[in-house]
């Protein structure tokens, strides 16, 4: 028997120790956030296989270990089993790996017993708090800022206003990235290493496109809307200048990335766009809401609940948020898990009560779908916000087949629109 005073720090170095210590022999790059660790993973990803990596990934969806995928149990899993993926990726041939990196993760110390080549810090905003996750915002902040003491090459979003917080006490070597230039939050004044400037979205036969320049002449455009994504395209390229990979080869994997749940386009007809996304907090629905505002839409409808078993706060705020920001919105079932439905949507109406904003309640989701594509006018922009790529409902503990994609694809079907 070996004491110790943390088991879980001390089984990450011995993990690590176990497998051989296998993230020397790879580059890795981590990224934490409360949004955007998903979008900026598989962005890098395929900027380095474009460039002719061989890049593994940990991840909220998946671990990709060569041709095989893993579906994901939670975003960051426990260090042995990290450490036992790292492995598995060098003997595959991987020369990178690029991982989301959780609060929980960092909390639980499932990242110790290496150091990463490059951190990436995306934003934070009130979420994951309350029994079982962070007793604080202050907790889940410094549990964030624990990435940039575990890393070599720090890569940070300046334009979040808590940034300053999150590199207190950093040990690393810092960048910065920004999409409002010179008018920062915390640095007014001071220009980032990476700024996104001219930037405009557009929507072009059923499909919404971000566009923007860097360095004053380097053109991108991305597949994904929203300022967000441009925001994290930019951590990207700076991940991409220190691999040395040239701007076309950059450009190229930019434009033709997509990531499952996320902004994803279900394309089922000519005359509305109809979006899965995995906007699950008030952040993260105004932020997409807003964005989608700029395509300046014939009606902006959303479709979302909150899950049972957690925060209750965000429950009224994203209705509110909802009620201000889209023109029609229909409130339905995420995972309820052990709570009753309906007392969810209650707490959601609560906060678009407040608001001017017109709603439904279809606590059913397939209905609640199908409602929303037999409803659709041309020129519409039609979100299921939520649950993205996850292909489950839970109800009562039991997780039922449900995937938001093929949701939205079953309401088309006999439907001509």
């Amino acid at each position: 028997v070996i004491l110790v005073k943390d088991t879980r720090y001390a089984m990450a170095f011995i993990s690590a120790a176990y497998f051989g210590y296998p993230a020397e022999k790879l580059k890795t790059i981590g990224i934490t956030g409360t949004k955007g660790k998903t979008t900026t993973t598989y962005m890098v990803k395929s900027i380095l296989e474009n460039a002719g990596y061989k890049v593994g990934l940990i991840g909220t969806i998946e671990a990709i270990i060569g041709d095989r995928k893993i579906p994901a149990q939670n975003t960051t899993p426990e260090s042995y089993m990290v450490q036992e993926y790292f492995h598995e990726m060098v003997e595959a041939g991987c020369d990178c790996v690029v991982m989301e990196v959780s609060s929980q993760g960092l909390m639980l110390h499932r990242t110790q017993g290496f150091i990463f080549d490059f951190g990436i810090f995306t934003n934070i905003e009130p979420d994951h708090i309350g029994p079982g996750e962070h007793a604080s915002f202050a907790e889940y902040l410094y549990c964030k800022s624990r990435l940039l003491r575990q890393c070599q090459a720090g890569i940070v979003n300046r334009d979040d206003r808590n940034t300053e917080k999150i590199l207190f006490g950093h040990t690393c070597d810092i960048e910065t990235f920004s999409v409002l230039g010179e008018n920062g939050v915390d640095a007014p004044g001071q220009k980032a290493d990476i700024v996104a400037e001219r930037i405009t979205f557009s929507m072009k036969e059923g499909r919404l496109y971000s566009h923007f320049f860097t360095d004053g002449k380097e053109e991108f455009l991305l597949q994904m809307p929203g300022i967000f994504n441009v925001s994290n395209a930019l951590a990207a390229i700076l991940v991409a200048r220190h691999f040395k990979i040239a701007q076309d080869v950059v450009k190229d994997a930019l434009q033709r990335q997509t990531v499952p749940g996320r902004c994803e386009n279900v394309r089922i007809s000519d005359k509305f766009v109809f979006l899965v996304d995995y906007a699950h907090n008030e952040m993260s629905l105004r932020n997409l809401l807003g964005t989608l505002r700029g395509f300046d839409p014939g009606r902006l409808v959303v479709i979302f609940g909150c899950g049972g078993n957690r925060s209750k706060l965000r429950r009224g705020r994203m209705g509110e948020t909802a009620g201000r920001l889209a023109d029609f919105t229909i409130l339905t079932s995420d995972n309820p898990r052990w709570e009753d439905p309906e007392l969810i949507l209650d707490d959601i109406e609560s906060g678009i009560k407040g608001t001017r904003g017109a709603y439904i309640r279809i606590a059913d989701r397939r209905a609640a779908v199908a409602y929303a594509f037999d409803h659709a006018r041309e020129g519409d922009i039609i979100v299921l916000a939520g649950k993205g790529h996850e292909d489950y409902q839970e109800i009562g503990g039991v997780r039922y087949p449900m995937e938001d994609k093929e949701l939205v694809k079953k309401a088309a079907e006999g439907r001509g629109r």
